[in-house]
């Protein structure tokens, strides 16, 4: 009886972790305005911060009890080093999952690192969670053309 218990208990885990979902919403692209308007003195570097709207990205979650979504660049080949991405979390989106972190920007590098987390029952979800970006490190000093990166989110159980 303890062997058949313990394997309900395997097969549940197994189940949990293979309905986790994560679908994302974007087509995250968005245009930086000249900084050359804004230059009126010479020998000034004009560095300038750039956010895209609230709701560039729109995350949705299925997931069984409590999970945990990871954030990272996986794609640079196209990206200057000066530039640096951030993200956050501007809202909870629909639905009646429990959401914790991810309200404050993180600086996304090429490792993994913790966005937010969930916790939900059999029959929560949440939708539309909005997410924001902002750039640093745009300045005239940086060469005129076309930058790409691209943001992995993993979803992981706890």
């Amino acid at each position: 009886m303890r062997y058949l218990i313990a394997f309900y208990i395997a097969c549940l885990s197994t189940f949990a972790v293979s309905a986790q979902t994560i679908s994302i919403n974007s087509g995250t692209t968005w245009s930086i305005p000249s900084l050359s308007s804004t230059i009126t003195k010479a020998g000034k570097n004009y560095e300038h911060i750039e956010t895209s709207s609230a709701s560039q990205t729109l995350l949705k979650v299925n997931a069984l009890i409590g999970w945990s979504i990871t954030a990272h660049l996986s794609t640079t080949s196209n990206w200057d080093s000066s530039l640096k991405l951030y993200v956050q979390r501007t809202g909870n989106g629909t639905g009646i999952a429990i959401l914790s972190g991810g309200t404050t920007y993180i600086q996304l590098t090429s490792t993994p690192q913790a966005f937010f987390s969930g916790l939900l029952n059999l029959l929560a979800h949440r939708d539309n969670i909005p997410i924001q970006y902002k750039i640093e490190g745009l300045s005239v000093m940086l060469p005129v053309k076309t930058y790409t990166t691209t943001v992995t989110y993993t979803i992981s159980g706890l």
